[in-house]
């Protein structure tokens, strides 16, 4: 077990990619707190499951864009656990709105949980891993819409491109401390609640585009998150890794037959 008896805190840990990663660091050895906004009952679902392993296991409430909600957060994982070695900062909100239309109050309430969120609560994490003096790791789940995006995403993927900033700065200032710091980039990832918000959604609809041929899956992520927050990782900090089965290394204009392509040279 690469995680024996570390404490872990995933934030949206309740559903989606982040269940997925606290049941992996659960499978290695770690405690995790599991945090929630609204899915109460998967957070409790998943900490019953992590319990089930052997291990500690609680699911706690938080709106991470509030101050007051992430310090009751922090005061709780202290009561609970200790101590904490590893945040994950997986919380996020993805709202399609056409930038022509978005007003304030949706564009500030992206911010304040994806971007906001995630530095309270790894400035909480980073002041009690200072305190223990034992070093620690956090890791932020970023996306590939930091580097390319769509239509009426303006807001997720500002917030997404600047995540990868704050990974490299929060790196560097908390090195000497013994903090590592680093982004996990999801490509196209198979969640339940596609089936909810995509029409006709078919996980396999991007297969093609794929260079791997498949669509992600939540336990994919997984693995490389656990892999970020062990000492396979003890060397790196201040960068991305992307988890994408390829998807970004192709052109954005696909060629069915590369073959049939003719190449002209004006020179």
């Amino acid at each position: 077990m690469r995680l024996k008896d570390k404490v872990a805190l995933v934030t949206g840990g309740g559903r989606g990619i982040g269940r997925h990663i606290a049941l992996r660091l659960a499978d290695e050895g770690a405690h995790v707190l599991v945090n929630y906004a609204s899915s109460e009952v998967g957070a409790e679902d998943i900490a019953e499951q992590i319990r089930a392993k052997g291990r500690r296991a609680t699911a706690v409430r938080a709106n991470i864009a509030q101050r007051g909600e992430v310090d009751a957060m922090y005061a709780s994982l202290r009561e609970d656990f200790g101590r904490i070695d590893i945040l994950v900062n997986n919380a996020a909100i993805d709202p399609v709105i056409p930038f022509l239309e978005m007003n304030d109050e949706q564009w500030d309430r992206v911010i304040d949980i994806n971007l906001k969120g995630t530095y309270m609560c790894s400035q909480a994490a980073s002041k009690l891993m200072v305190e223990q003096g034992s070093g620690g790791v956090i890791i932020i789940i970023g996306s590939m819409h930091s580097m390319a995006t769509f239509p009426g995403m303006l807001a997720y993927a500002s917030t997404k491109g600047g995540l990868n900033a704050m990974t490299r700065a929060m790196a560097l200032d908390l090195a000497p401390h013994r903090i590592r710091v680093n982004c996990v980039i999801p490509g196209s990832i198979h969640v339940e609640k596609a089936y909810e918000v995509i029409p006709n959604y078919d996980p396999h609809m991007m297969d093609d585009q794929i260079a791997l041929g498949r669509i992600g899956y939540g336990p994919d992520i997984a693995a490389a998150v656990v892999f970020m927050a062990s000492q396979d990782a003890a060397y790196i900090t201040g960068t991305t890794l992307t988890v994408d089965g390829g998807v970004m290394a192709r052109m954005a204009l696909w060629f069915d037959d590369l073959e049939t392509v003719e190449r002209k040279n004006d020179n």
